[in-house]
């Protein structure tokens, strides 16, 4: 019997085997009062010192008891509690199963280390926290099957162990046993797979996908992580994300009892870094991010001249507070943590300014920023890709999220095919997006533009999509334009491009991060909060110690061997 099901009962009804942990023990003389929780609900036991056991019993030991189903006295009800009007007069108690010493309370708000949460998550996920973040996980997982069946889209699944064809990241690998030297690799997403179920014939594609990518863990990133993964055939950029907002809404609305009763509004990737300094602003904060290059463009500071001479922008945020010289330094090293070669700054009190640069400037500029009123005046000069970070970074510590609009959501496209990442060019999507233009494309593929769209919500990129290749010879252009020779192309890609020959349909599609999106609903700042076993930043499992090293006599049956750097 579980605790829920006392709700069944009438008052002074006999429970028999009523199970659960023990949450928190109490003597009191004479009587001993446990709370008694299990899945999902508390109560209240009464225990008289002379049943069996109750001098050994601690918090967290598993036990069953019997008794008799009771009121509690006026007054010392527990109103937090569903149960808490209630209680069981114990009869008899028996412990199922003892438990040592805890490395941590089971309680909500606890100052624990991750790593310890991480080695004891089966403890942590005991919290009611953790519980109702998985819980909330599983709502999602419903509320996708439920409106794919209303929408008539087929779940179907895809292979795990697949040829390796980079998509950006670097693949998990794993031998073949059966076939000494080859290696499969674990999917970064189904991506070709979703597009071969549109060359096959079929009208739509999902799956709640597992995907790897042996990558730097973040808050919002993991080495394994889960996805809605979506194809539609002869679709559009605007079908796809019409779909996409009806499966969103569906989801807040169900799993979540949220209604997003508004579309969704579009801005074009560079008005994004223009205004919000990132491809994934927070509109929950109004303030954008301010050009003055024009009041600028003729300054007597060298190295804004030379920046916007150069086809720089000067950018600034202004804020009515007069920030200490502190605050100032702080933004300052933050920018420079980011890339940046420092921040400047003006302020402007009691009609007199202060600044390291104000005696070089002019009464025009000085009478620029005198026009936005007393305040900081902070500025940064050069390309505009290059200082976004850090007017990013200013928009989001420098002013307050509307606490009237709880989750924003926009559409993000128009971005650039390629961008270069480490000095390597690299697709902005993947190499399987269409450009908006082949012609375009063809001649000046570093300016051309993709039919790529996010989805961004509260400043988190939820998901990404885009309008697929359906065209073989474009297809090997892409790949080529992307650096890839035609041997390269062939080993890789040869198989998918020969598929893309037998009339493949137009076909678009999207993959929304499960993770993320739970992550962001339920207030967690990591998305290791709202998966159930998460590895570390660096990759680790602390509760299995997994990843391991393995025997000779296994390693040698798989055809490896282990090759010290020492050596």
């Amino acid at each position: 019997m579980n605790i829920k099901e006392l709700k069944n009962l009438k008052v002074n009804t006999e429970v028999n085997d009523l199970f659960g942990w023990v949450n928190t023990v109490r003597d009191h003389g004479g009587l001993t009062f446990i709370d008694l929780r299990d899945y999902d609900s508390f109560i209240q036991l009464v225990i008289d010192d002379n049943i069996n056991e109750i001098e050994k019993i601690k918090n967290e030991f598993y036990i069953s008891i019997s008794g008799i189903f009771k009121k509690r006295d006026l007054g010392l009800e527990n109103k937090k509690q569903e149960f808490g009007d209630y209680e069981i007069q114990v009869t008899n108690l028996n412990i199922v199963n003892k438990s040592k010493s805890l490395p941590f309370q089971i309680e909500d708000k606890i100052e624990t280390d991750e790593s310890i949460r991480l080695k004891y998550r089966y403890l942590d996920l005991r919290r009611n926290e953790m519980k109702q973040n998985i819980l909330a996980r599983s709502k999602v997982f419903k509320s996708i099957r439920n409106v794919m069946n209303e929408m008539n889209v087929l779940e179907i699944d895809t292979p795990t162990l697949i040829k390796s064809t980079p998509e950006g990241a670097k693949d998990f690998l794993v031998p073949s046993r059966k076939n000494p030297g080859t290696f499969y690799a674990l999917p970064q997403s189904p991506q070709m797979y979703k597009q071969l179920f549109m060359m096959s014939g079929f009208p739509n594609y999902y799956q709640i996908a597992k995907c790897y990518r042996d990558e730097d863990s973040r808050k919002d990133r993991q080495p394994e992580f889960t996805q809605l993964d979506l194809e539609f055939s002869n679709a559009n950029p605007n079908l796809v994300k019409n779909n996409v907002e009806k499966i969103i809404k569906s989801i807040f609305s169900e799993a979540f009892d949220i209604k997003i009763n508004s579309s969704f509004p579009s801005l074009s990737f560079h008005d994004a870094v223009n205004l919000y300094g990132t491809d994934k602003p927070d509109l929950r904060i109004k303030e954008t991010i301010n050009d003055a290059t024009n009041v600028f463009s003729n300054s007597n500071v060298s190295f804004i001249k030379d920046s916007i001479d150069n086809s720089g922008v000067f950018k600034y945020l202004f804020t009515p507070k007069i920030l200490t010289r502190k605050e100032i330094d702080n933004f300052d090293a933050l920018s420079k943590e980011l890339g940046s070669n420092g921040l400047g700054w003006i302020k402007f009190e009691n009609q007199n300014f202060s600044g390291p640069l104000t005696k070089h400037m002019s009464d025009d500029e000085l009478s620029f920023v005198s026009s936005l009123g007393e305040g900081t005046f902070l500025f940064q000069v050069g390309n505009l890709l290059d200082i976004s970070k850090t007017m990013d970074m200013l928009r989001t510590k420098l002013y307050e999220r509307s606490e009237k609009e709880e989750h924003v959501f926009l559409w993000v496209e128009d971005f650039p095919y390629f961008e270069i990442e480490n000095n390597i060019l690299q697709p902005s999507h993947h190499p399987f997006t269409s450009p908006q233009n082949v012609e375009d494309f063809e001649n000046n593929p570093i300016e051309a533009i993709a039919l790529h769209y996010d989805l961004v919500l509260n400043g988190v990129e939820l998901g990404s999509g885009s309008q697929r290749i359906n065209n073989p010879d474009l297809q090997t252009l892409v790949l080529k334009k992307w650096g890839l020779s035609d041997s390269e192309i062939e080993n890789r890609f040869g198989w998918f491009i020969e598929a893309l020959s037998y009339g493949t349909p137009q076909h678009a599609g999207f993959a929304i991060g499960i993770d993320r999106l739970v992550a962001e609903v339920m207030k967690q700042h990591s998305i290791r909060d709202v998966i159930p076993f998460p590895k570390t930043q660096s990759g680790m499992d602390p509760l299995t110690d997994a990843p391991t090293t393995l025997d000779a006599d296994l390693l040698e049956e798989y055809n490896l061997k282990v090759i010290d750097d020492n050596e």
